[in-house]
Formats: structure tokens, sequence, C-alpha cells
């Protein structure tokens, strides 16, 4: 493995889960908000390592190997911690989208690995809309204050809710894109 500055963002990013854990069942009057900072800083490092890979061609196979898993690492854990306070079908069913696409998506990289195919998975537009939309409901979810007299964790179920509808659409194209592939 080689050691650069995009490696090193993405370690931070797995590095953050724990800290926001912590922060977020601690009972100190400002724990909410640490989880939730560290929760932004690890979002930002998640597009800062791919433009720092990109603008100084640090791109490697550990990094390539690494960002996607990091990234489904810190969604995952924070929609864990989520639904520990909201057992509600509109707030369930969005996490249960966004987790089993996660899973499904890492199924299908897994099956082209073991065809020996050269075909990869590239990032849809979608993808990154969705993403975007993910951290900001992730983020307004955490966050769980006033914003401008609005909920912001209102606004993050709605936002959730529109991340799973992105979620289906864009695993349909990783699907159709790559499923005369995969059923070999």
């Amino acid at each position: 493995m080689r050691i650069n500055i995009p490696n090193i963002l993405t370690i931070l990013r797995i590095l953050f889960i724990p800290m926001i854990i912590y922060f977020f069942f601690s009972d100190t009057e400002y724990g909410r908000l640490f989880a939730t900072l560290i929760f932004v800083v690890a979002s930002i490092t998640d597009y800062l390592d791919g433009f720092f890979a990109r603008t100084m061609k640090q791109q490697t196979n550990f990094g390539e190997f690494l960002d996607p898993i990091a990234d489904k690492m810190l969604v995952i854990t924070m929609l864990v911690l989520l639904i520990t306070e909201n057992n509600d079908i509109f707030f369930v069913v969005p996490v249960i989208i966004i987790i089993s696409r996660e899973f499904l998506v890492i199924a299908i990289r897994q099956r082209l690995a073991e065809l020996g195919s050269d075909y990869k998975l590239k990032v849809l537009m979608i993808s990154k809309v969705k993403t975007a939309v993910q951290m900001i409901s992730l983020f307004l979810l955490l966050y769980k204050e006033y914003i401008l007299s609005f909920s912001s964790y209102e606004i993050g179920v709605y936002l959730l809710q529109l991340a799973s509808v992105l979620t289906l659409i864009s695993f349909i194209y990783y699907v159709r894109k790559s499923w005369s592939v995969i059923i070999k």
C-alpha cells in the first residue's frame, strides 16, 4: 500500500466512525453536536480523497478498494445509529432500501471480480446526487435541532426518503449495465 493524501483521508473516514458512535451515545451536553461535526468532517473527506486522487494523480488500487468500503461503513453506521431513535415505517423502509443497495452493489462488484471481468462499475451522476442527498439527510437527522424555525430532523427524514428513491434508480442502472456480464 502506498501512503498518500487520498488514502490517508479514506483511512481517517473509517477512524472517525467510532468517534461518531461515542458522541452519539454520550450523555454530554454537546455529544450530539460533536457527533454531527465529526460526521461532516468525515463526509468532506469523502469528497476530498477523490478530488486529490484525481488532481494529484494519486489513484491507487488500495484507494479504489478502500474508498467505497469506507463510504459504506460511514453511511450504514449512521443509518443504524439513527434507526435506534426512529422506528417509523417512513424512516425504516428508506434505511432498509439504502443498506440493501449497498450490499447488492458489493455483490455485483464481487461477481465481476470472480468472473475476471474487465467491466468496471462506473460511478453514475445519479449516484453522486444520491450520495449528496443522503449525506445532507444524515447531517440533518444527526443535528436534530431547528434551523430557521424548520425541524432539521423532519427535513432529514424527507431527504432520506428521496435518497432511497434515488438509491433504487441508481441500483437499477447498475444492474442494467452489468447484467449481461454477471449472469454468466
